[in-house]
């Protein structure tokens, strides 16, 4: 066999593995327990991220002593990362909300000590529903602003028996424009990719292996141990690009343009899957308009903008579409939200795929089957819900297509609060977000100090906390039951019983409970059964277990912890796009009007200047979560800060040494932090780590540590989003240019 990197790293590990010096490893990373301890393995999810990693969580005398992953399960197989590993230091952190609090302070603002006085839930509770009937009557439902996700589904049926208007995610900021573009053009977002059965993996900015998400590392691993080629586009010589065939410094904000070539080439040298291209989409009947409108495109014209040379756009375009089952996966935030050009760059990439043949077949973007659990209003249907009528804060009616999605924006909610309709907003509830979340948090606290009643939600006293009139202790993913069905990487419908591994803590409570309790107060009618008694969550859970056919109880289920249905995976034969036609769209004829129904291009929304004359570049590291996870001291002993990175070249025009204090500055902020020198990333660009530079006083591990990557990174007016053709609403978290320079200079 010839010594090749791949069969090295292959043969090296299974020596490793055999090796007696490492043999003793295995008792290492096992569970301790001492003698005569009650000790119990229990089986649940992690609650981080998304992928939701099945876990064996082993409790000794009813403390949690170890966290690994769960065999056979499709997300993690078997495996954590580092942020589901530290599970423990979630669960047991010193710092966590203990029970209810009342303001005492009426002056607010991040810095401000609230002045907080302990109360019970039910006086919480009383006083949520009072100045929330209360607002709802004197200004209408427009007055009432939610800031969570739809989830759990009985706080989604409490807010709608609210008629609740304005209810506002950060799905602008993540995937927003990626789940219009798939919804229209492929008939639903999908989160599963068959990195191990492609041949051709294109990445276009995705560091899929530092992200730090198993569920996709794993398989790219895997694909390219079994022969994929990897193509990487990235300003930045990340960990993915490394580990790439090969990689391409291509300019920030650009890789629109190289998409668009791309399909340029496909279509004009005809080497496009014309057997999917012609039973699966609607490419006959817009063949003209679609080969019309790519032909400017050529890899000539891209290079120009994108700094990528034509040869190499012309050549990887022609690969790709010989390839037997290629992919361009996109995921989140990267890609579907960091530029004004996000949704056209969405688009683009969901028809490089279907070019390629490869929707919902081996090798390509494939829609997870998943195993069905009924939702509250499937088990208790609830009488019809009040229309939602007012004014919508974020100002998303003018973007048809994010207002038929559902989810709001928080790049805009900002200018909205303060500009737009000043005084409108009453009462606001905030769930497990904190205002490091949004553009210019600074902007932020702004908006929040009008606001005559804050109501927030979360494990831990964040900066959203500490503007609040009521805080409230909310229990962890540890200490919930549920039912998790996988919706990454499963070609067979799998459910993992989250199960509860330790009580809440002190008096914190979940989601579900508070929307349980105001629907009491305030929309009875909504939270009672056909007996007249009201909803109980803990037999809502035990119907949803046995309606999902997946046991006779939650306890029953729970001793199994994981079922997988074996199935064969058949490919869609329809698609369930708009339309009714049941084809992949290519050209999407509902996004002629407040769109665009092919995608053109745009340049990103803020360019170098002699004022600005650099990218930024942000990121979120491998061991944190965007803004939520800092105050655990597993990670922050990992990653307790960031730092300002720039290449060496640049420094050394610059006269910056390693470590020394720069200050960075934008249109709309400044921070200053040590700079951080690096060969990885282009001498055009300043890099930022997000999720740091808390002000809480209360966060004693992470408060005051690091800054804010927001405060350089401008929000948008509605206006703004609309003009930009930004119909999918990304919410341009990495679109600005910055200056940098000596803090002491500056």
């Amino acid at each position: 066999m010839s010594l090749t990197r791949r069969n090295l790293f292959r043969t090296a590990g299974g020596a490793l593995a055999a090796s007696p010096l490492f043999a003793g490893l295995d008792d290492i990373f096992k569970p301790a327990s001492r003698p005569g301890a009650t000790v119990q393995t229990i089986t649940t999810a992690c609650g981080i991220c998304s992928p939701a990693c099945g876990m064996k969580v082993t409790v000794e005398d009813g403390v949690v002593r170890f966290v690994e992953g769960l065999p056979g399960d499709l997300s993690g197989k078997g495996k954590l990362c580092g942020k589901g590993a530290s599970a423990a230091g979630f669960l047991y952190d010193p710092d966590r909300l203990k029970y209810p609090m009342k303001r005492t302070n009426p002056v607010k603002g991040f810095d401000q000590d609230p002045g907080w006085v302990r109360i019970s839930w039910t006086e919480a509770l009383d006083t949520i529903a009072e100045k929330m009937a209360a607002a709802k009557k004197d200004y209408g439902a427009e007055s009432l602003l939610f800031v969570t996700l739809p989830g759990p589904d009985v706080f989604a049926r409490f807010m709608n028996a609210m008629g609740v208007v304005n209810r506002i995610d950060h799905i602008d900021e993540c995937f927003l424009s990626d789940r219009i573009i798939q919804r229209y053009t492929t008939g639903g977002k999908s989160w599963c990719v068959d990195f191990e059965n492609s041949d051709y993996i294109l990445l276009f900015g995705w560091d899929i292996l530092a992200k730090s998400k198993i569920v996709y590392a794993t398989d790219l691993v895997n694909g390219k141990a079994a022969g994929a080629k990897v193509v990487c586009f990235n300003p930045q010589y990340s960990t993915t690009a490394r580990f790439a065939d090969e990689w391409h410094n291509i300019k920030p904000g650009t890789d629109l343009a190289v998409a668009l070539a791309m399909i340029q080439v496909l279509l004009e040298e005809n080497i496009y899957n014309k057997a999917f291209v012609d039973a699966y989409t609607n490419f006959g009947l817009f063949e003209a308009k679609i080969r019309e409108h790519f032909a400017p495109y050529t890899p000539e014209w891209a290079a120009q903008e994108s700094g990528v040379a034509a040869a190499d756009i012309r050549r990887i375009a022609r690969e790709f579409g010989a390839a037997r089952a290629a992919i361009v996966p996109a995921h989140k935030k990267t890609l579907v939200a960091n530029y004004a050009n996000s949704t056209q760059l969405s688009h683009a990439i969901s028809i490089l795929n279907i070019l390629a043949g490869t929707i919902d077949r081996p090798g390509g973007r494939y829609f997870a089957r998943s195993w069905a659990v009924p939702a509250v209003d499937a088990i208790y249907p609830p009488p019809a819900y009040p229309a939602k009528q007012g004014r919508r804060i974020d100002g998303k009616d003018k973007l048809p297509f994010v207002l038929e999605d559902g989810g709001g924006m928080f790049s805009t909610l900002a200018d909205g609060i303060l500009n737009k309709f000043p005084g409108m907003t009453k009462f606001a509830f905030v769930n497990a977000y904190t205002a490091l979340g949004f553009p210019q948090p600074a902007q932020m606290e702004k908006a929040l100090a009008t606001i005559p009643f804050l109501v927030t939600m979360d494990f831990l006293p964040t900066d959203t906390v500490s503007m609040s009139d009521i805080a409230l202790p909310s229990a962890i993913y540890m200490e919930t039951n549920d039912v998790v069905s996988r919706e990454y990487n499963n070609k067979v419908p799998q459910v993992v019983a989250r199960t509860a591994v330790a009580p809440p803590i002190f008096e914190a409570r979940g989601a579900g409970y508070v929307a349980v309790e105001l629907g009491k107060r305030l929309a009875p009618d909504y939270f009672k059964i056909a007996d007249g008694s009201f909803i109980n969550l803990n037999t809502l859970l035990e119907e949803k277990v046995k309606r999902a056919g997946i046991a006779a109880s939650f306890a029953e289920f729970a001793k199994v912890g994981i079922l997988t249905k074996e199935q064969a995976f058949v490919p869609r034969e329809q698609f369930a796009t708009a339309g009714g036609t049941g084809k992949c769209q290519i050209y999407v004829p509902q996004f002629e009007k407040g769109g665009e129904p092919l995608p053109q291009w745009h340049p990103k929304r803020d360019l170098p200047s002699a004022e600005y004359p650099y990218y930024l570049l942000t990121f979120i590291p491998a061991v944190h979560k965007r803004n939520s996870t800092q105050n655990n001291k597993i990670l922050n002993e990992m990653m307790g800060s960031n730092n300002i990175i720039l290449s060496v070249s640049l420094a050394a025009k610059l006269g910056i040494q390693a470590g020394e204090r720069v200050r960075v500055w934008s249109r709309v902020g400044s921070v200053e932090a040590p700079a951080q020198l690096t060969e990885t990333i282009r001498e055009d660009c300043v890099m930022l780590a997000h999720g740091f530079g808390h002000r809480s006083r209360l966060l004693t591990v992470c408060g005051g540590r690091g800054v804010r990557d927001g405060d350089l990174v401008p929000s948008q007016s509605i206006d703004e989003v609309v003009a930009a053709v930004n119909f999918g609403g990304a919410s341009c978290i990495m679109d600005a240019v910055v200056n940098v320079g000596k803090a002491s200079a500056a």
